[in-house]
């Protein structure tokens, strides 16, 4: 540890010598230094900086008291604790003078050790103390130096972020006066910043805005920072919405409010197109999940009916067409039929199917659908047609045309089952322009044809209308309906490129609305028809399906129509053996999920053995391989099971019947 330094000042060499010994003795961890006078103790002083001095008050040319004054008086100094020594006894009026020279304390000389021992280390630790808190508030006032700079330097910051800001910055009290602004709430508001600041919150915000600013305010009180969508006027009554970011804040020692709003005239410009296209994806979105889930059921659901519908047909075939049992296998096809097309008409909603499209004209199918219709629904419900014989074609299947139809006739017949009514339909061509809404329409502006369907029904309320087109939404009774007709009648016409549209009123009626692009080409007139006979064949068939139900009913079905059938249950015993006899076999008819092998892979292969073969491949549903795949890579018939007899004998007969 630094030893204390002490500074005696004597002009007595013996007084000198017997105050080291004193120190030396009851002092030992201090060192001293000593001057003969005033005048080189105060020199002493100033170079060696001692921790305290003891100066005689009675010495020649410079006393003590004025020593003291010295050392005071001179910044190098004026830290030294001082103690005056005096022969005398000290006067009040001798303290009093050396006291107000600096002196901190009177010792009596003779001195006694311990005491002044004592004395010296209170004053030292006095002087340790005084120079903790010097050093303290030197630093306390160099940080606030410090301080003050940075914030003078964030204050400028302030005022050039304040002044120069893309946003209008307003402050106000919580009254709401108006304190300061920046330049960008002038040009918006059309004021002079002078202006402003005579102005109160009430004469910017709108009748509306200004009834709720009471009430923000105090939320803000509460929660100290808000941020909320208003509107501002100008001065030439213009209405600008903004979003304000609201936070307290002290300004000139007072709490107020600083708003900082951004225009969002375009954002509430583009919020009613986007809610709109939010609807649609949202709509858009729930019918892609029942599709996807759609899609995953319909192999194994087709697979379960194709034994169902094969053995039913030929049992029938075995059985007296009045007998009771043929009755009953009847019903038993009619049920069946009904599920394959119920599994059509998701397949149809998930756009999963195969479709034929061709320009055909939509009043042929109309007509012909509305003479099926009038025969079917009762007189307390009319009919009216309102058909433009000249519209053009479109590019769509027909079928999926009259389910169109047919499904939402069928939807009016419904809503006027109990008090009748009129059913409405019409065809008209009309011009769809970028400016129209319907739907997605106005990205593809040009010519449309628009089916209108109308009944004078019960109508619906909006939230029914909401979910129409979703799956098995329905607002009939249990067992009346599927809830799949308009979720098949959207999917037909957005997989067409068209759009639907409905409106409803309850107890006025409904009216949907179709719009299908119209198409160049010459249209399709003629109504398919279809025969009755199923053809029959003696030719060698090599059959192959990884179902044992499957295989084992439709080997008999073939064989009844006459042919000769090889079955395999699997890809590879398929193809081993037709390696070892290629030239066995007439056709190939496969399934196109099995293990191991693809059918679609077991066709390649077999062509690369065979190259003119023909073959046919089934499959419940398929994602990864279509009919476009099929016909590329040499496949004849591309065939979507359950299958009826006639289908698959007819199939096969055209495949041969090219050979």
């Amino acid at each position: 540890m630094q030893s204390s330094i002490i500074l005696a000042v004597d002009d007595d060499p013996d007084n000198l010598i017997v105050i080291r010994e004193l120190i030396r003795h009851y002092c030992a961890e201090c060192r001293i230094i000593t001057a003969p006078n005033a005048v080189k103790g105060l020199a002493v002083a100033a170079e060696s900086l001692p921790d305290m001095a003891l100066i005689d008050v009675q010495m020649p040319d410079m006393d003590g008291i004025e020593m003291c004054r010295k050392l005071k008086a001179s910044p190098r100094t004026r830290h030294i604790p001082l103690i005056l020594l005096t022969a005398h006894a000290a006067t009040t009026s001798l303290k009093v003078t050396g006291l107000e020279a600096g002196a901190d304390d009177f010792i009596s000389k003779p001195v006694e050790g311990f005491e002044l021992a004592a004395r010296i280390r209170v004053m030292l630790r006095i002087k340790k103390a005084e120079d903790i808190l010097r050093r303290e508030k030197e630093g306390l006032l160099l940080a606030v130096n410090e301080r003050s700079q940075q914030l003078a330097k964030i204050e400028k910051r302030y005022q050039m972020l304040f002044d120069n800001a893309n946003d209008a910055i307003i402050v106000r009290s919580f009254e709401g006066k108006i304190l300061d602004v920046n330049q960008v709430a002038c040009e918006r508001l059309g004021y002079t910043r002078k202006e402003l600041l005579k102005m109160h919150m009430n004469d910017i915000l709108t009748q509306e805005n200004a009834q709720l600013l009471p009430e923000r305010t105090r939320i803000l009180r509460e929660k100290g920072n808000l941020i909320f969508e208003s509107a501002h006027k100008r001065r030439d009554g213009t209405v600008i919405p903004v979003e304000s970011g609201c936070r307290l804040m002290e300004y000139d020692d007072t709490l107020i409010v600083m708003a900082i709003s951004r225009d969002i005239s375009e954002r509430k410009q583009a919020e009613k197109e986007k809610n709109r296209l939010h609807a649609q994806l949202q709509q858009a979105q729930r019918h892609e999940a029942i599709g996807t889930l759609a899609g995953g059921i319909a192999h194994d659901f087709n697979n379960i009916l194709f034994p169902i519908i094969g053995y039913t047909e030929m049992t029938m075939d075995d059985v007296p067409p009045d007998s009771l049992a043929y009755k009953n296998l009847l019903e038993v096809l009619k049920a069946a039929n009904r599920a394959t097309q119920l599994v059509q008409h998701i397949l149809t909603f998930s756009r999963s199917t195969e479709e034929e499209r061709k320009p055909l004209l939509l009043q042929v199918i109309i007509k012909e659908a509305l003479k099926l219709i009038s025969a079917t629904i009762p007189k307390t419900i009319g009919i009216r047609q309102d058909i433009d014989n000249n519209c053009g074609p479109v590019l769509a299947d027909p079928t999926q045309i009259h389910q169109i139809i047919m499904n939402l006739c069928t939807n009016a017949y419904h809503a006027m089952q109990e008090k009748g009514g009129e059913l409405q339909v019409s065809l008209k061509e009309v011009r769809i322009s970028s400016e129209d809404h319907i739907g997605n329409l106005h990205t593809r502006p040009g010519m449309y044809l628009r089916l209108m369907v109308s009944d004078t029904g019960c109508g619906m309320e909006p939230g029914v209308m909401k979910n129409i087109f979703d799956p098995y939404f329905s607002t009939k009774e249990p067992g009346k309906g599927t809830g799949l007709g308009l979720a098949v009648v959207f999917g037909i016409v957005k997989s067409s490129g068209g759009e639907i549209t409905v409106y409803s009123k309850p107890g006025i009626g409904s009216t949907f609305s179709v719009y299908l692009p119209r198409a160049s080409g010459t249209a399709d007139e003629r109504i398919p028809e279809e025969s009755q006979t199923v053809p029959r064949g003696t030719e060698r068939i090599l059959l192959v399906d990884d179902e044992q139900q499957i295989i084992k009913m439709e080997k008999k079905m073939l064989e009844n129509l006459g042919y000769h059938v090889t079955a395999k249950a699997g890809s590879r015993e398929a193809l081993e053996c037709f390696r070892q006899q290629p030239h066995a076999f007439d056709l190939i008819i496969s399934d196109q999920a099995m293990p191991h092998m693809a059918g679609s892979r077991l066709a390649e292969m077999l062509m690369q053995i065979r190259p003119e073969i023909p073959i046919i491949l089934c499959t419940g549903f398929s994602e990864t391989f279509s009919a476009e795949d099929a016909r590329r890579i040499g496949i004849r018939e591309f065939l979507l099971k359950p299958l009826v007899k006639k289908d698959l004998a007819r199939a096969i007969r055209r495949v041969l019947d090219q050979e």
